[in-house]
């Protein structure tokens, strides 16, 4: 959670933890009007329409989604909360240690404070 959600405050946070040219999906929250200019491939789900989930080709497989990654998010949070003490050992169990995803960035820091 941001104190100050604003596009300068997130643009160094998405830069600093996606790579670029990566698909990013999210809401229409004005905040990442600007993701393809700073070289993501960006692509929404309106909400306020009850979208949650699109399949833009009618293959049956939703290409843009995104409540698929809140609710694993809210779940591990919810988890880690019980674990207490254990987090880092959480962490590492349900990631791995060579995980690079789970071993930079804010998650890191979520999980054993790097």
């Amino acid at each position: 959670m941001l104190a100050n959600v604003q596009r300068a405050t997130i643009a160094p946070l998405i830069r600093a933890t996606i790579a670029a040219g990566s698909v990013v999906d999210t809401d229409e929250y004005d905040i990442y009007n600007r993701l393809s200019e700073w070289g993501y491939t960006h692509h929404t789900v309106c909400h306020a329409r009850g979208e949650y989930a699109r399949d833009d080709d009618g293959d049956g497989f939703c290409e843009v989604h995104v409540n698929t990654l809140e609710g694993f998010w809210s779940l591990l949070r919810s988890w880690l909360r019980r674990t207490g003490g254990s987090r880092r050992r959480a962490c590492r169990s349900i990631w791995g240690s060579s995980s690079s995803f789970i071993t930079s960035g804010p998650v890191a820091s979520a999980c054993w404070g790097r």
